[in-house]
C-alpha cells in the first residue's frame, strides 16, 4: 500500500504506473547486473588479465576498471533497493552504471586505444563487418540505463493534471 500511495503522490496512475516502474527497475537491474558481472568475466580472462604481453601497470589499470564497475553496480543495487521508493534513488540507479559505461566508450577518444577486436579479433563477433566491441556495448548499456530511468520516472497518462 505504501507503494501505491507514493506513486499517487508522484502522479503515477496504478496501472500504468506500475507497469512503467517495474519494466523500468528491471531494466535497472540488469545495467547494474551487467556492470558487475562484465567487468569480472569479460576482463579476467587471457585477453585481458592474463594477458602475457601486458605489463603489471597495465594489469594494474585493468584491476581498477574491473573495481570500478563493481563498484558502480552494487551501488546502483543499494539505490534500486531503497524503500519508500524516492525519484533520486533511481537516478543514482541509472547514473552509477553509466558513468562506468561512460567512461568505457569515451576511452576510445585517447590516443592509441583500441577495443579488444584490436589485439584479439577473433573473439569479437561482427554484425554486417562492423565488429561489436566496447562501442555498440556502452552506447547498449547507456541507453539501457536511459530507458531504465526514464520509466521509473515516467508519469502515468491519467495522473496529475496541468496545474
Amino acid at each position: 500500500m505504501k507503494h501505491e500511495k507514493l506513486l499517487r503522490q508522484q502522479g503515477y496512475d496504478k496501472a500504468d504506473g506500475d507497469t512503467c516502474m517495474k519494466s523500468g527497475r528491471a531494466l535497472l537491474y540488469a545495467t547494474n547486473t551487467i556492470a558487475i558481472v562484465g567487468s569480472w568475466a569479460l576482463d579476467m580472462n587471457r585477453t585481458h588479465m592474463y594477458n602475457p604481453n601486458w605489463p603489471p601497470h597495465a594489469k594494474f589499470h585493468d584491476a581498477m576498471t574491473i573495481m570500478l564497475g563493481t563498484l558502480a553496480g552494487v551501488g546502483g543495487l543499494y539505490f534500486l533497493r531503497q524503500k519508500p521508493l524516492k525519484p533520486t534513488s533511481m537516478a543514482f540507479a541509472a547514473v552509477l552504471p553509466a558513468s562506468f559505461f561512460f567512461a568505457q566508450l569515451s576511452a576510445f577518444a585517447f590516443p592509441n586505444t583500441g577495443g579488444i577486436d584490436a589485439e584479439f579479433p577473433e573473439v569479437v563477433p561482427r554484425v554486417a563487418g562492423k565488429p561489436l566491441n566496447e562501442k555498440p556495448f556502452s552506447i547498449a548499456m547507456l541507453g539501457l540505463a536511459a530507458a531504465g530511468y526514464l520509466l521509473t520516472t515516467r508519469r502515468g497518462r491519467q495522473g496529475k493534471r496541468a496545474s
